[in-house]
């Protein structure tokens, strides 16, 4: 993937209204050097949120932020500065522990069950998403809390089918 990992290209990956809005600065500010793996991971989950976001539309669409000057302010400042409060509380860390503590119980309950009824294969795909599986499932909770449904459905849709995926191969090893 080497030319996929600088700022200019990356760019492409966002809507339109987006790179027209934000693209010079986007380019500006992430630099014109070779970006590392989870910069890149970072930019293609925020170009999904973008293309997915009502938000991120009105915002390219109609939102003009004037700084003192006169001048607009930097994407970079909108999204630093964007937040005054946490977005996630101790109830939905609570929260997000129990949902992976009850569905990591769950998914080794049923790939016992899945095993002892005859499913071997089945059973040790359950049981090896035993963990990575809650944790995926448990995301929404505390760390996609706040961002739009639709880009929390693909993520963590997309990752768990390949989780899934993933473990299936691993049983035909």
């Amino acid at each position: 993937m080497p030319g996929m990992r600088n700022a200019a290209t990356l760019v492409g990956l966002f809507p339109p209204a987006w790179r027209a809005r934000y693209g010079e600065e986007f380019v500006a500010t992430a630099g014109e050097g070779t970006l590392g793996a989870r910069q890149v991971f970072d930019i293609v989950m925020v170009a999904i949120d973008a293309w997915l976001s009502r938000d991120v539309r009105n915002a390219t669409r109609a939102f003009r932020v004037t700084a003192p000057g006169g001048g607009t302010t930097m994407l970079k400042s909108l999204l630093t500065c964007d937040r005054t409060t946490p977005r996630v509380t101790v109830r939905d860390g609570l929260i997000g522990g129990g949902v992976m503590i009850a569905t990591a119980v769950l998914f080794s309950v049923l790939g016992i069950a899945a095993r002892r009824y005859g499913w071997p294969q089945t059973g040790e795909v359950l049981k090896s998403l035993a963990f990575t599986g809650p944790f995926t499932l448990s995301m929404p909770f505390w760390l996609m809390k706040g961002q739009p449904w639709k880009a929390q459905t693909v993520i963590i849709g997309g990752t768990f089918l390949i989780l899934v995926a993933a473990a299936w191969v691993g049983t035909k090893l």
